[in-house]
Parts: structure tokens; C-alpha cells; sequence
């Protein structure tokens, strides 16, 4: 039996907070119309790389990611201009989590390495762990943050910046 070349190796797609707030921000002004988060988004700029990113993430059986990278979510959230409406934009946080059926897993503080939250972060060490706990060949994680990525890399794990799912 050939491996069906559409379907990445992995099966696990670990998403960071940079890439879930490009989706966010793009159904914010595309569903809402909060047109002034345009100059917010990176990435995410035209309705082709938008399609391209989200038929990616399609192609994964599982999408997960850590409460932590949630809290980073809500910060964000919380920096948008409260006339602008943030109970809508936390609506279309869970309507991308519910559509992506996302799921999270917990990595408690105390349970982290500590030289590697204190090298990267919490956030992102929960990603690192998240992606040492699916194992190096069943994950991919992906980031807007280079050096989550390189730590990734170094822990032996893919890692791809989503200008990487954009140009592919």
C-alpha cells in the first residue's frame, strides 16, 4: 500500500497562538466587518491564503493546542477595542475551535522542564511538551515565532512557520 501523498505524515497538528489569531482576526473582519483588525493581520492578508492555511489544517485528523496558548488568545482579545465587541470576537474564537474540532491538553507549570520555560516560556514550552508527547514523527507544530520553531527543531520536532504552508 502507497502512502496517499495529501496526507501528511503526521497526524497531529499542534497550532500556536500566532497562527489561531490569523484565523481569528481574518473571520473578525470578514463575519464581523471589524475592518480596523486588517492592519492586525500578517499572514492571513488575501482570501487565497486564507483558503490555503485552513485546507492544511484539514488535512490533519487531530488539531490541538494548550490552554495556555488560549490565555495568549484572550490577552489579544482583550486588546481590541471594546466597541469594536469582544463577546463577537470570542465567538468566533469558539466557532474556529469548534469547526477545527480543537482540542487541548493541559501541561501544568510544575510539570515543565523547568531550563525550558525558563529558556522559551511557558506557552511555548507547552507547545515543546505537547509535541514530545504525541512523539517526533506523529506531530507538526506550527508557529509565527522563530524561535518557538528552532526549540522545536532542536527537540527533534517538526516545526513549520506558516509562510512555509503558504508558499508550499
Amino acid at each position: 500500500m502507497y502512502p496517499n501523498p495529501s496526507i501528511p505524515v503526521q497526524q497531529v497538528l499542534i497550532l500556536d497562538t500566532g497562527p489561531l489569531w490569523e484565523l481569528i482576526l481574518y473571520a473578525s473582519i470578514r463575519d464581523l466587518r471589524f475592518g480596523r483588525l486588517r492592519s492586525d493581520l500578517r499572514y492571513l492578508r488575501a482570501d487565497t491564503h486564507y483558503d490555503a492555511f485552513t485546507a492544511f489544517i484539514a488535512k490533519f485528523s487531530r488539531r490541538i493546542t494548550t490552554p495556555h496558548v488560549v490565555s495568549e488568545i484572550g490577552s489579544k482579545v482583550i486588546k481590541t477595542r471594546p466597541s469594536e465587541g469582544q463577546a463577537p470576537i470570542w465567538g468566533i474564537v469558539h466557532e474556529e475551535f469548534r469547526a477545527m474540532r480543537m482540542d487541548e491538553t493541559l501541561f501544568k507549570l510544575l510539570e515543565m522542564p523547568l531550563p525550558l520555560v525558563a529558556k522559551v516560556g511557558a506557552t511555548d514550552a507547552s507547545i515543546v511538551e505537547l509535541g514530545l508527547n504525541y512523539g517526533r514523527t506523529k506531530s507538526l507544530v506550527v508557529s509565527v515565532d522563530s524561535a518557538l520553531i528552532a526549540e522545536c527543531k532542536r527537540a527533534g520536532l517538526d516545526a513549520k512557520d506558516i509562510w512555509e504552508i503558504l508558499a508550499a
